[in-house]
């Protein structure tokens, strides 16, 4: 037995020597992480960094994902499953493509987010209520009426929803909804995104004009609302404003109906054209939302529904990771 504990102390200092010189990968260190996982942190790191000013200004890359489907809205489940309805089912696939179906159904869902107990959230169009449905398929109503569009889960573990003039809260364990602030705008809340901090609103709209004005609401301690929506930038695309993705950094990615492009919204309102799809478009996302790096959904990659390109799925690599990411923003706007 003493020879053997020997022998097992030599082979241990032996391997730790091969790892400290890169002879051997240390199996608990993820230096060599692949490409697709390299934004997590280190075991050397005891927070990670990402560095705004490197941020790039147009797509590193963009395709469509195999057999993932999806109409207006999206959402990745814990086990890295991405769920989106094809309006005969809500169909659920990996990033490599092998799907089933989850939930026969052929309700038209609006967007959709998973609680952390694992119960998805949606919004149905046919019928305007925000509905729960568990991992077993089994589905109640939270709330009725709201006929809601935008679909996110707030920095409160509250589901804010927007659409039919009302921006909302609502508790979804006991269905309690509230105003998050009246709407007197002509444009229609559309799609919502929280600032990092979760000390800003963004609100898109459908517009009642030909431009389409994109809104911020400023928060407070208790994500209150401290005023009436202001206008951001007056003209992001032209009209119709179907989702809010921000990253780390602050900014905004917004998908616009009208102008067929994703466009890049800083902080300040400035923006720019990120991705057009004008040339086809059939490649126009209806809604956009993060990778959360499980399963190979790409922290720094949003996925956006394309249902005019036969419910398909889009990946569009944004090369920054999301506001929700555990690291820390140098030089964010």
């Amino acid at each position: 037995m003493r020879r053997t504990g020997w022998l097992s102390l030599l082979l241990t200092l032996v391997l730790a020597g091969c790892y400290g010189s890169g002879l051997i990968p240390d199996p608990t260190d993820d230096d060599d992480a692949t490409d697709d996982d390299d934004l997590a942190p280190d075991d050397d790191d005891t927070v990670p960094t990402f560095d705004c000013t490197t941020a790039p200004t147009e797509p590193d890359g963009d395709r469509v994902m195999p057999g993932a489907r999806g109409y207006h809205g999206l959402a990745i489940d814990a086990e890295g499953r991405i769920l989106g309805s094809d309006l005969s089912a809500l169909i659920r696939s990996t990033y490599q493509g092998d799907w089933d179906v989850f939930l026969p159904s052929s309700a038209a869902y609006e967007q959709m987010v998973f609680l952390p107990g694992g119960d998805l959230v949606i919004s149905s169009a046919n019928t305007g209520d925000l509905q729960r449905v568990t991992p077993d398929g089994g589905t109640s109503v939270i709330a009725s009426g709201l006929w809601a569009y935008g679909v996110v889960l707030g920095p409160d573990g509250l589901v804010w929803t927007a659409g039919n003039y009302q921006l909302s809260r609502v508790n979804p364990t006991t269905g309690d909804v509230s105003p998050v602030t009246s709407w007197f705008h002509d444009d229609e809340p559309h799609s919502l995104g929280f600032s990092p901090a979760g000390d800003r609103l963004y609100v898109g709209t459908i517009s009642a004009g030909w431009e389409s004005p994109l809104y911020v609401v400023e928060l407070g301690a208790e994500f209150e609302a401290l005023g009436p929506p202001e206008v951001l930038a007056a003209d992001v695309g032209g009209g119709w404003q179907d989702g809010i993705a921000v990253d780390i950094c602050g900014t905004l990615y917004v998908p616009d109906y009208w102008s067929s492009a994703l466009h890049r919204v800083e902080p300040d309102g400035s923006h720019e054209v990120f991705l057009d799809w004008s040339d086809d478009e059939s490649m126009y996302g209806h809604g956009v939302i993060w990778g959360t790096g499980v399963g190979g959904w790409r922290q720094d990659a949003v996925y956006l529904p394309m249902p005019y390109g036969g419910m398909r799925v889009q990946e569009v690599i944004i090369g920054v990771p999301s506001s929700r990411w555990e690291g820390e923003a140098i030089g964010a706007r």
